[in-house]
Order: structure tokens, then C-alpha cells, then sequence
């Protein structure tokens, strides 16, 4: 009786389509997430829990962060019906001699909120927030040697969702070639401090919009 040949992997993957697109899908996927830096942002191991008010380094840079709030409005831009602002304060300062994008920037960061929201009001599992400058509420669009900024760092979460306390995790980034273009930039976000903030509630009423 003829016997039938061990199939190679590469042979079975071509005889089960399936097989086929399965794998291209968690190659893709294991891709993305090296050039994206990991699963690092939503993870908070190896993190060090510091007080409110203690200067962190995280490459490439030295953050301290103070207090937080909820509000329905900051420098009057408000909160759509149902959501609201949780804002945390502090500064940010560049320790290295290359400037950075506001992309890198907001990859410092991240909190443990629930029902939070992306720049663009969409779900946002793992939150990211808006980074301002205090003075003017204007976006920081990136950091340049050695100059320090007072900051806003501003969530969107629904209202029910505010919480009474907050933990903000501090990434650090390493500077590395990208996996695309061969380019210098910075990645691989790892956490490296937890900083634990009491919110101080929303007002009692919604500011009315005003009126033209």
C-alpha cells in the first residue's frame, strides 16, 4: 500500500488557504507592533510609583506633574454634552539636543481612564491626551533643546467616567533607526514612572454655551 509523505509547514500552509492568511495577519501583526514600540503603552511593569510633584527622567525627557481636575471647558474649548475634561498639570522639558514632534510628546504619556476618547471622539482603550501650554492653551506641537513648558495634559472621558483619583504613567523612549526608512526617531515607549493624582471634581453645572 503506498504511503503518504509528511507534509512539510510550508507545503500544509499551501494546500489550507486559511492557514495561509493566518499567518500573513499575525505577520503583519507582529510588524506593526515592533515598529509601533511594543505593547508598551498599555502595560505598566518595571514602573516606579512616584509622589505628585517629583521631577521624572524619561528620554527624552524631564517631566513633573502636580495636580489634576475635571472640567467641562479649559481655555474655552468644551467638552461635548455627556463628557468631560480630566486635565492634569505640570511641565515638560527636553534633555536632549534634537528637537521632537508633538507625536513624541504625547507618546510620554498615558492614564488609567475608562470611557476616554482620542482626539477625534473615537474609543480610545489605551488614552493618549492633548498636551498644551498652560499660559495660552495652545497644542504643543513639539519640543525644542532645552526649553521647558508648563503644561496641560487633557483627556476626553465621559462624565459618568471621571474619576476621584488617577494614576498618569510616564514613558521613556529610545532613539533607534526606524524599521521603515532606516530614519532616527523615537520609540519603544516602556513605562518608567506611575504618578498618582487625587482629581478634583467637575463643577456643579455646565457652563452655559455663550451665546453670539
Amino acid at each position: 500500500m503506498p504511503t503518504r509523505g509528511v507534509l512539510s509547514p510550508a507545503a500544509t500552509v499551501r494546500d489550507h488557504p486559511r492557514l495561509w492568511t493566518t499567518a500573513a495577519v499575525l505577520a503583519l501583526a507582529l510588524l506593526l507592533v515592533t515598529l509601533l514600540g511594543g505593547w508598551a503603552s498599555s502595560r505598566s511593569e518595571g514602573a516606579v510609583r512616584v509622589e505628585a510633584g517629583t521631577e521624572v527622567e524619561a528620554a527624552p525627557f524631564r517631566v513633573r506633574l502636580d495636580q489634576a481636575s475635571a472640567r467641562f471647558e479649559l481655555h474655552g474649548d468644551a467638552a461635548e454634552e455627556g463628557r468631560a475634561l480630566v486635565v492634569v498639570e505640570g511641565w515638560i522639558e527636553l534633555t536632549v539636543p534634537e528637537s521632537v514632534s508633538a507625536s513624541v510628546v504625547t507618546q510620554a504619556f498615558t492614564a488609567d481612564l475608562r470611557s476616554a476618547y482620542d482626539e477625534f471622539g473615537s474609543p480610545a482603550e489605551v488614552p493618549e491626551p492633548t498636551v498644551r501650554v498652560s499660559a495660552d492653551g495652545v497644542g504643543l506641537r513639539g519640543l525644542g533643546p532645552g526649553l521647558r513648558y508648563d503644561i496641560q495634559l487633557t483627556f476626553v472621558v465621559d462624565q459618568e467616567a471621571v474619576p476621584e483619583r488617577l494614576t498618569v504613567t510616564v514613558l521613556e523612549q529610545s532613539l533607534r533607526p526606524s524599521a521603515l526608512d532606516g530614519d532616527l526617531g523615537w520609540y519603544d515607549a516602556e513605562p518608567i514612572a506611575l504618578v498618582p493624582l487625587d482629581v478634583a471634581p467637575l463643577p456643579a453645572a455646565r457652563p452655559e454655551p455663550e451665546s453670539f
